[in-house]
């Protein structure tokens, strides 16, 4: 796996998203927002941004007389957040060394 500082990853709330859910298989969108603690259209640009690259699958489950939305990462998803977790741990690492 070649480091590489994803720019889409750098930005701390969708970091934080693909982080909570490469821990499962898929999450459900009140879920995230509440970790994240941000508002729900906040959370959908993140999504947006992160569905575009490639990163995160949004699909729509029906649920009763509603919908919900489930939320998981793609394997170019958890691909680009290992990378980008490696590069960041570099860093760390070369700050450790002095």
């Amino acid at each position: 796996m070649t480091a590489i500082l994803d720019e889409t990853l750098s930005a701390p709330t969708r970091l934080k998203i693909c982080g909570y859910l490469s821990g499962c298989t898929e999450a459900d969108f009140k879920v995230v927002q509440d970790y994240c603690a941000i508002s729900q259209s906040s959370l959908s640009k993140h999504l947006t941004t992160l569905s575009d690259k490639g990163y995160v699958e949004i699909r729509k489950v029906s649920a009763a007389r509603y919908t919900k939305t489930r939320l998981s990462l793609t394997d170019a998803g958890r691909r680009a957040l290992g990378e980008h977790v490696e590069y960041l741990r570099s860093i760390a690492e070369s700050v450790a060394q002095g």
